[in-house]
């Protein structure tokens, strides 16, 4: 029987490359994978399911899980994780010192509901004492899913010309949370400060306590595709499980380093100290009480009407792992 052929997209990981370059295959899958840039992906995917299967973001397939109706069956894979406790910018004019000085400031955002917001919001709200809801948000774009904001959010939009860096090293905002460095904290700007300077101490200190490596993104099938070839999922999901592993055995090879990380067996070693020898877990089970964190802080966010159980995340097929 002829393979199923399909269409990918994923952004250039390692722990997708050896999917994306054909070293590893499907079984039973043809597939012609593009690398591109995420929200690229996301854009694609969300408006026009232009590919068969791509990674996802999280806190867009909470959403579309939400409405009932979302067009996707997703596998417990994530190609992106991160800590985000970098991402938490102050002015200097602002008086704030600690996360709870943000409430019932101005803090700029890059887009409310993505998933590094959903993350550090429920985390800086959980741990660190941020009232959302008292706080001036102000977005530089609107949410790529219709979200319906909790009462009592406040939540503006920059007007044309505006962006985040500019307002922030200006006291136009006191506050940002942004996955990238702005341009005026990366050029030295004296009046921008991060709220946790030395952000992999904090890092460290809140996995140790909480066990907590945050995914942003997953992996998804076409739901046309899964009604029509269900095994085509748990096919997938080993691919994706067995290119992750080779990524793995790649960065643990010290005779010729496959990142361009000076000392990449030093910090491939303090990464397996910290986190043991699978530092970057596939599976529901293996995922589950990070997964319940990330739908509570979904739902909290008003991305999903009610609190989705961690197994509608995944199709059925791929949830014992």
């Amino acid at each position: 029987m002829a393979d199923l052929d399909l269409t990918g997209a994923f952004g250039p990981y390692d722990r997708t490359h050896f999917l994306t370059q054909g070293l590893v295959k499907p079984e039973g899958i043809g597939l012609r994978v593009v690398e591109l840039p995420p929200t690229e992906i996301f854009h694609r995917m969300c408006n026009y399911q232009e590919f068969d299967c791509s990674e996802m973001s999280m806190g867009a397939h909470c959403f579309l899980l939400g409405t009932g109706e979302s067009p996707f069956v997703g596998m417990p894979a994530f190609p992106s994780r991160a800590f985000r406790h970098s991402m938490v910018y102050a002015n200097t004019g602002a008086k704030v010192e600690k996360v709870s000085d943000l409430n019932g400031k101005k803090v700029a955002i890059r887009e409310w509901g993505m998933t590094a917001v959903v993350w550090i919001v429920g985390i800086l709200a959980e741990e660190y004492g941020l009232d959302m809801k008292s706080v001036e948000w102000v977005a530089a774009l609107r949410p790529r899913v219709p979200i319906q904001l909790p009462a009592g959010m406040k939540l503006a939009y920059m007007k044309p010309g505006q962006n985040l860096s500019d307002m922030l090293d200006s006291g136009e905002v006191d506050g940002a949370l942004y996955h990238q460095v702005p341009t005026c904290f990366a050029k030295g700007s004296p009046r921008v400060k991060r709220l946790f300077p030395d952000y992999k101490a904090a890092e460290v200190e809140y996995y140790r306590r909480t066990g907590i490596h945050p995914p942003m993104h997953c992996v998804v099938l076409r739901k046309e595709i899964h009604k029509r070839a269900p095994w085509a999922l748990k096919s997938l999901y080993k691919a994706m499980c067995e290119a992750r592993r080779r990524a793995m055995e790649a960065l643990a090879d010290s005779g010729a380093y496959s990142a361009m990380v000076p000392f990449l067996p030093s910090a491939v070693e303090e990464t397996r100290a910290l986190f043991g020898e699978d530092y970057w877990p596939y599976g529901l089970q293996a995922n589950r009480k990070i997964l319940e964190r990330l739908v509570l802080y979904a739902h909290q966010q008003g991305l999903t009407p009610r609190l989705l159980e961690v197994e509608e995340l995944f199709g059925e097929s791929v949830r014992e792992g």
